[in-house]
């Protein structure tokens, strides 16, 4: 039988007959084809809508079939470990309340629904309580209608409040977008705590105090000081440095020692920096300068290309020293012509910029300064400018550079270095340089357009009150998010005439105001609910509140002009004018922001940021980029969200790619390769980063990555250990030789600790083949790696591969509404409830009809009444 013919009849034979799923042999099949048997099995593929049409009917309670249905089945399979003689896990089945509606028990009876639906209740080992599929099934079926419809009554009086100011991370990029300044401005704010789900963003973390409000107004009151000019534009500090002008001034030195290109020591002399005319075949080694500021030189795109360069070999760098009169604000940019000497497209090379000080023998520091390198891609012959802009203020600087006198050295260093995976050879890849030029303050236009975009030309402009409120409407309307009523710019110009007498200027007069306006809750909070009082009715927000929480969802910032236009249109509700302007948002490069925070908090990268034991900063950036890279590969490509668990491809960059030891990945860019089996990576869970962070700096952590597991990826997380949990006693010579493994087993059989550990140890020892940086190893002290385990239900999983079968096979549903649940949770900025689940239900069964995937699952959030309306 061919194995098309094969899976072709398994999927049939599941999709039409279920029950017979469990007899296939998942061993006989690959995790691509267990994909589309487990797929056919989804609930939420196959069952019909049950759902009571009639609105009244709905609110009723089933209590007919519970008793005639439900109750015989608790009887007969639950009441001997979960009634008055036993009591396991503190459950009374006989004392539940059936009535979901209006009893107090529904989150019992959810957790019911969720051991019956993942056949983990009753036990297999308990054969005498055996469940039959047909009694599961109509249990389930009972369980799943009641939950609907107490969901439903539930969310008509409760009330769901998204009210919360901005995290750190969206009010620095708010401030960037409004000001137009792509720097950070927000480092003195405190980080947010991560909410049980693990966002940051969620509105029951998110409050203020009123000393917080006078931080954002400090804040803003700087950036809006450093997004607007006053006076005449300021002569800039530039240094040039003319490669040509290094190497005539260092050949006049009598003891500079020169070599040719075709000296027999020249191999050893080019692996070293130097420069090299390449007219006359000179070189000397170079390796620092000084400069001074030149008051007649100016930044020239156009100078011609000097014959006379610097030769920068890999992980080389030139430092040069500018001496003390680099300003103290503004932009400090450095343009820098090169080029590459080799167009090998399986290497790379790029720049990195460095500041250091040496103020005295002991104390100095050196700080990377560039945001992110800067790759070289002209030729040696053609070379073109590449630049970096930095912002003075925000780096370390030399703390004596005002100082008369020489002693603490008050001097500043500049570091240009090579970052490449270039290899060497007859003939390497090298960058060259021939001109490099420093400009401080440095600014595109005068005044700048971040000033323009606040003080606009106007014909109003000689008249202070007229123009005042221009400015303030314009502002205003765009830091609010809404329409400005006249009595608001009223209050505000009255503000504004207090403020004017002490002021030389109106420019900064005006600036305390549009200080007062960014620390305005209408600023710093997001949509909120309209009463203090639980209701039970529910109004739509409006368009302009759609258009904010759609932007702080997708983009983790305040709405650009696009967007609050189609709002003041009254069109954005309109679901073909809403998801289009989706797609907008998802293609421009702010949603770089959603792919990055949310696959962080949902993973809980930050866990990352603890992991002392990677000492490599690329591997460990890399590892951390991974799952973001990925995630924003399976929503952009269309691909299923079942990718998470398996893929045949990794989406990788070339450190990564040698970490995980699959040839051929040349750069610093992650991009999609396919791997084989053999490979033993694909998916989030076999993500190094996810793996080094779940460890113990060491080894492999099972009880880490189990509880890691069922809360981000299953989203079923273990209850709380009990308070009298003993220690492992690491003195216990027995104890020190046992690996990892065997001594959680032995804490494990201790009574205190069997019942969290018999649910989070399985999931977590299938990881064992995956050592503390995430490498994949079939040895652990020269004995065979052990990574199967047997999960509560008595399922056998055999290592990862048995791990991605059993969740491909069994656990689909289950993911698909986790990961509903997480990026539901998200966009709406709250904690999701019982009386949510309703809607999250009805997400993931659009969710998985439309192939599980992500770019739908998006619009099916936004066009949510969850996402659209909010209680009265």
């Amino acid at each position: 039988m061919s194995n098309w013919f094969r899976i072709t009849l398994v999927i049939g034979v599941a999709y039409l007959h279920p029950a017979l799923a469990a007899d296939i042999d998942p061993h006989s099949l690959s995790l691509d084809q267990l994909r589309e048997v487990g797929r056919k099995q989804s609930r939420f593929l196959t069952e019909q809508s049950t759902r009571p049409t009639d609105p009244k009917e709905s609110l009723e309670a089933n209590l007919s079939d519970y008793q005639k249905f439900i109750a015989p089945v608790l009887q007969k399979h639950c009441l001997a470990c979960h009634g008055p003689k036993q009591s396991e896990g503190r459950l009374r089945v006989d004392k539940l309340n059936p009535d979901l509606l209006t009893g107090d028990d529904v989150e019992r009876w959810r957790e019911i629904y969720n051991v019956l639906s993942n056949s983990e209740m009753p036990p297999d080992y308990e054969p005498d309580y055996a469940l039959a599929d047909t009694d599961r099934g109509r249990f389930v079926d009972w369980l799943s209608n009641e939950i609907d419809k107490a969901a439903q009554v539930r969310r008509n009086t409760s009330r769901h409040s998204s009210f919360r100011r901005m995290t750190k991370y969206e009010y620095d990029y708010a401030l960037q977008d409004l000001l137009g300044l792509p720097f950070s401005m927000a480092a003195r704010l405190p980080p947010e705590t991560a909410s049980e789900d693990g966002f940051k963003n969620s509105s029951n973390m998110l409050q203020m105090s009123a000393m917080q409000f006078e931080t954002y107004r400090e804040i803003g009151l700087k950036a809006l000081q450093r997004a607007t000019v006053i006076g005449e534009r300021p002569q800039p500090v530039t240094y040039v440095i003319s490669m040509q002008e290094e190497m005539e001034r260092a050949l006049s030195e009598p003891k500079t020692k020169v070599f040719h290109q075709n000296d027999a020591n020249s191999r050893s002399n080019r692996n070293r920096q130097h420069l090299f005319n390449r007219a006359t075949g000179k070189s000397i080694h170079f390796s620092d300068t000084k400069t001074l500021p030149r008051t007649d030189a100016v930044a020239d795109e156009s100078s011609d290309v000097s014959p006379v360069v610097l030769v920068l070999p890999r992980s080389k760098e030139l430092k040069i020293n500018l001496d003390r009169f680099l300003p103290d604000d503004g932009i400090m940019r450095v343009r820098i012509r090169a080029g590459r000497t080799t167009s090998n497209d399986t290497e790379y090379a790029a720049l990195r910029l460095g500041f250091s000080a040496h103020t005295s023998n002991n104390a100095n520091f050196s700080n990377v300064i560039s945001e992110r390198d800067i790759l070289v891609t002209a030729s040696a012959d053609q070379p073109e400018f590449i630049h970096f802009d930095i912002p003075l203020s925000d780096i370390q600087r030399n703390p004596f550079r005002k100082l008369d006198r020489p002693f603490p050295r008050r001097d500043e260093f500049l570091h240009i270095r090579n970052i490449s995976n270039a290899r060497g050879g007859k003939t390497p890849l090298h960058v060259v340089i021939d001109r490099i030029e420093v400009i401080a303050p440095f600014y595109e236009q005068w005044p700048p357009k971040s000033h323009t975009d606040i003080f606009f030309p106007s014909d109003h402009a000689a008249d202070e009150t007229a123009y005042g409120r221009e400015v303030l409407s314009r502002f205003t309307r765009r830091v609010w998010r809404r329409p400005v009523t006249t009595a608001e710019v009223d209050r505000l110009m009255t503000l504004f005439e207090e403020y004017r007498p002490q002021f030389d200027n109106f420019e900064e007069a005006m600036l305390e105001v549009l200080a007062t306006v960014l620390a305005a809750p209408e600023f710093l909070y997001l949509t909120s609910t309209s009463s203090a009082e639980p209701s039970e009715k529910t109004h739509s927000i409006n368009d302009w509140e759609l258009a904010s929480r759609l932007s702080f969802f997708l983009w983790s910032s305040i709405p650009d002009d696009e967007l609050l236009s189609v709002a003041a249109q009254g069109t954005l509700s309109q679901p073909t004018v809403l998801t289009a302007q989706v797609d907008r948002m998802l293609a421009d490069p702010r949603s770089r922001r959603f792919f990055e925070h949310f696959t962080q908090q949902w993973l809980s990268l930050d866990g990352l940021n603890s992991a002392t034991h990677i000492t490599d900063a690329d591997l460990k950036n890399a590892m951390r980029e991974e799952p973001i890279a990925f995630f924003e590969h399976v929503l952009k490509n269309d691909r299923s969200a079942m990718d998470f668990l398996h893929a045949d491809y990794v989406v990788v960059n070339e450190r990564l790619a040698r970490h995980y030891r699959i040839p051929n990945v040349f750069g610093p860019h992650f991009r999609q390769v396919p791997v084989m089996a053999q490979s033993k990576r694909g998916g989030i869970l076999t993500g190094a980063g996810v793996l080094a962070m779940n460890s113990d700096g060491q080894d492999s952590h099972p009880l880490k990555r189990g509880v890691w597991m069922l809360e981000r990826v299953l989203h079923d997380p273990p209850p709380p250990p009990p308070p009298n949990v003993p220690e492992v006693d690491l003195t216990d010579p027995e104890i020190l030789k046992m690996t990892l493994k065997e001594r959680i087993a032995n804490h494990r059989n201790q009574a205190a600790c069997v019942s969290c550990h018999s649910r989070i140890d399985p999931w977590g020892i299938v990881f064992e083949n995956y050592d503390a940086m995430g490498a994949y190893r079939t040895r652990i002290k020269d004995q065979p790696v052990d990574a199967t385990s047997e999960l509560f239900n008595k399922q056998e999983l055999a290592g990862m591969d048995g791990l991605k079968r059993y969740l491909l096979m069994d656990r689909q549903d289950q993911f698909a509404r986790a990961i509903v649940h997480k990026l539901t949770s998200y966009a709406l900025g709250r904690p999701l409830s019982f009386s949510d689940h309703t809607a999250l239900e009805d997400i993931t069964k659009q969710f998985r009809r439309r192939g599980d995937r992500l770019r739908p699952l998006i619009d099916l959030i936004v066009q949510n009444e969850l996402f659209r309306k909010t209680p009265e």
